[in-house]
């Protein structure tokens, strides 16, 4: 999910948020005009580039933009063609990373997450140092989805020459102290030259030795998930609602400026060799939910009763006349861990995460033959999710 320029207007019966995405300039940065011949600033040509021409397309066919194909399809399209190189590619695209078999006891897990200004964060809602430790933390949840132990990262950053230096060095400390209260570090990148955009790319790698997939969960477990939803999506919601930073709740304001993945609970977990499937919550609890009953071939029903709302979430959600459990269901930016589990199994991860890490795991679904992703109110019925969640492309 990408909160950072998400401006929510109310939609349907629910008063669902809709996440709104437009591109802002950044005040006293040069504007740039982006046709097919590529970038004009000024509506000049690209310096060196005088009589450059566009690459000749095919005539035959009218294309079909990434808005029609969505991200998720375009990123099998891209599955499609990669595939796995070799022996040692054991996990390839379609999960929240890869994993490569080495000859050592554990795998090594290789993940790697981007942010752009404008599309993932705005300057007007975070400092420097919190854009890099959002960045920094969404790439590390990948990491604890698959139930591994950070080991290293590295972070590549595309910065506009007239940014101030200072403000860039507080961007590259948000990413070094992430890494570092994750237990890891920032060992290394590159840094370029934007013509706009600030454009950051993480990549963690880390150790596994059964390491989750999205894949492995059965028929009759049970689907839960670590802490609470929403509470990102809220604040993002007062912000474009023209709220100030300090009249936000901070458990909401600190779950969208500093998350924090579940690592520690990740290695609770793993060591007890309980959970059967699992990814982190980035584009919201249906899409994601999607995602691990697409890879599993199985279906996933949701008791809407059950997903964890935090108070402040729900007052959050009553000053602004919205849904506080569609933000739980399809918000984003959660980073929590949603698994899928054997149901002899679920009251003992729950007891493992209360007392090594002090915090709830909450059954809120099960793993059923079929596919898709349903909503169910008290009553059994099927509750409308008019968003599922975050689509890059999507319209």
């Amino acid at each position: 999910m990408r909160l950072g320029l998400a401006i929510f207007q109310r939609a349907g019966q629910a008063g669902m948020p809709v996440l709104r995405a437009r591109l802002l300039g950044v005040q006293g940065r040069r504007s740039l005009v982006l046709d097919r011949t590529g970038f004009q600033p000024g509506g000049l040509s690209p310096p060196g580039r005088v009589g450059f021409q566009p690459a000749q397309q095919d005539q035959r066919r009218s294309p079909v933009r990434l808005g029609e194909v969505g991200e998720f399809n375009f990123i099998d399209r891209i599955a499609a063609l990669t595939g796995h190189s070799g022996a040692e590619v054991l996990v390839g695209i379609g999960d929240d990373a890869a994993v490569l078999d080495t000859g050592s006891p554990e795998k090594l897990i290789v993940t790697t997450d981007a942010m752009v200004e404008g599309v993932h964060f705005r300057t007007e809602w975070l400092t420097y140092e919190e854009i890099g430790w959002r960045a920094m933390a969404a790439c590390l949840s990948d990491i604890a989805a698959m139930g591994a132990r950070p080991v290293a990262t590295f972070a590549s950053v595309a910065l506009p020459a007239d940014l101030d230096a200072d403000l860039a060095l507080d961007l590259t400390r948000g990413l070094a102290k992430c890494a570092e209260a994750c237990g890891t570090a920032l060992v290394g990148g590159d840094c370029a030259a934007s013509p706009q955009r600030i454009f950051i790319d993480v990549m963690a790698v880390g150790t596994a030795k059964e390491p989750w997939l999205r894949s492995g969960a059965q028929p009759g477990d049970v689907l839960m998930v670590t802490g609470c939803l929403g509470d990102a999506a809220a604040a993002v919601a007062m912000l474009s609602n023209g709220q100030q930073r300090d009249a936000i709740a901070g458990h909401l304001l600190n779950s969208f400026v500093r998350p924090g993945p579940r690592l520690r609970e990740a290695a609770t977990l793993a060591e007890s060799e309980i959970v059967r499937a699992a990814l982190d919550i980035s584009d919201g609890l249906v899409q994601d939910a999607g995602h691990l009953a697409k890879q599993s071939n199985l279906g996933i029903r949701i008791n809407s009763q059950t997903v964890p709302i935090s108070d402040n979430c729900r007052q959050a959600a009553l000053a602004l006349d919205c849904d506080a459990l569609q933000w739980g269901l399809a918000g984003g930016e959660d980073f929590e861990l949603l698994l899928a589990m054997s149901e002899d199994g679920a009251e003992e991860a729950a007891q493992l995460l209360r007392d090594g890490c002090g915090t709830n795991l909450t059954v809120i679904g099960q793993i059923v033959e079929g596919d898709g992703v349903t909503v169910l109110d008290a009553n059994g019925q099927e509750i409308p999710v008019p968003r599922a969640g975050w689509d890059h492309f999507g319209e």
